[in-house]
């Protein structure tokens, strides 16, 4: 039986995780902490009660049907999203770890960071996306088309096992952990798929991302010629740079970004825009990058790619309000685009108990079905105990029988 190694990046204090799966070793994954109020520059915490104030300029040509919701909390110094609101303080800051590296990461220290992916890798299935459009198939949420490439109403993904779209997800997981989740899709912050199963009706659909390591993924003639790799394999989209606005992540500067967006670019396949942190940094970054790309005709974002994680006690209520309020300010970005969480989990105080996570989890799919645009969600399943969904055998833990539970597909 082979060990399962995520690579983590934790707030405060290293959490160490080693997942026997039975499926073969891989690597991978990022992590960090968001929610509520703590204070202090340069750590880890995230907030989820973040800044709407203002609105994000406007402009390019990503239409669709169906106005943004408004909302979301407000904190002191965070970037605008959309339509202003009031609310409590967010923590700056946020370094974190990457790549293999294990330590500590406090008070704004950023530890290790991880080495460049080769482009590429092995084939996984799926029919070629072709055209303007995305693969048909299923119900997609929301959505529109962008200038010139491979979204269609959705971007939530091809048909799948249940006649739907992929939906439910999850973040660096082996196959026998994703045969008994029962997920649509999974991504493990690398080009190429390390664990595939049979297929993807089994183990879910594979994303790729360019997660912005620095070499080969901070070069647009790389990136442009990895981007035919996975449209050459059947990859029907694309994740953008990973954390670009934390400098234990990507660490790119909102300028650099721009400048390499017009690499990713190829009609027959979607693109999502690369993901921040949800604290008043990831928002600021954010907020300047999508309103470039709005302003720009010539750059594209099919669907957005978000993180949320809760820091603070309550954060990851039963309810999941808090992440609902970060979600709002999101869906207040204009262009009307399709969401997908890429990561979320509760960290810190946010998560005391197994029962306060298996709450909010259950809390949380609940409310997913009131937003139509998040088309897609992935748990992130490797910050210790309270996030398992699988033990060591690969069966499921209570919260992992929760989340198997949810519809895969929509």
């Amino acid at each position: 039986m082979s060990t399962w190694k995520p690579k983590l990046r934790t707030p405060g204090t290293f959490v160490s995780l080693l997942l026997a799966a039975g499926c073969g070793t891989n690597s991978g994954g990022t992590l960090e902490g968001n929610g509520g109020s703590t204070a202090g520059s340069g750590g880890v915490a995230q907030g989820g009660n973040l800044a709407t104030s203002g609105g994000a300029a406007q402009g390019g040509t990503t239409t669709a049907a169906g106005a943004p919701a408004a909302g979301g909390m407000a904190s002191a110094g965070a970037a605008p999203f959309g339509g202003a609101s009031a609310g409590g303080a967010s923590n700056a800051g946020g370094a974190g770890q990457g790549g293999n590296s294990a330590g500590a990461s406090n008070a704004g220290a950023s530890t290790g960071g991880a080495g460049g992916k080769a482009a590429g890798g092995a084939s996984n299935g799926g029919a070629k996306a072709s055209g303007g459009t995305s693969s048909a198939g299923g119900a997609t949420a929301g959505g529109g088309s962008t200038t010139g490439g491979a979204s269609a109403a959705g971007a939530g993904g091809a048909a799948g096992g249940s006649g739907g779209a992929p939906y439910r997800g999850v973040a660096n997981s082996p196959c026998a952990a994703r045969t008994a989740l029962k997920v649509s899709w999974y991504y493990n912050w690398e080009q190429a798929a390390k664990e595939p199963c049979s297929s993807a009706s089994i183990g879910g659909e594979y994303v790729p991302m360019i997660w912005g390591h620095t070499g080969a993924e901070q070069t647009g003639s790389s990136i442009t010629s990895a981007i035919s790799t996975f449209v050459s394999r059947g990859n029907k989209y694309v994740l953008g740079f990973n954390e670009p606005d934390n400098t234990g992540q990507a660490n790119l500067s909102v300028a650099t970004a721009i400048m390499l967006w017009p690499s990713f670019d190829n009609a027959a396949i979607a693109l999502g825009s690369p993901a921040s942190q949800a604290n008043t940094t990831g928002t600021a970054w954010f907020s300047s990058f999508m309103s470039q790309v709005n302003a720009n005709s010539s750059l594209r974002v099919d669907f957005i790619a978000m993180h949320w994680y809760g820091w603070n006690a309550g954060s990851c209520e039963a309810t999941a309000s808090t992440l609902e309020n970060y979600l709002k300010q999101i869906e207040a970005i204009p262009g009307n685009r399709p969401i997908w969480l890429t990561e979320w989990g509760c960290l810190h105080d946010s998560a005391p108990d197994n029962a306060t996570t298996q709450a909010h989890v259950s809390g949380a799919i609940k409310m997913f079905a009131k937003h139509p645009r998040l088309v897609r969600y992935a748990w992130y399943p490797w910050a210790g105990a309270t996030h398992s969904l699988n033990n060591s055998d690969g069966s499921l833990t209570p919260l992992g029988e929760i989340y198997a539970a949810a519809p895969a597909y929509k």
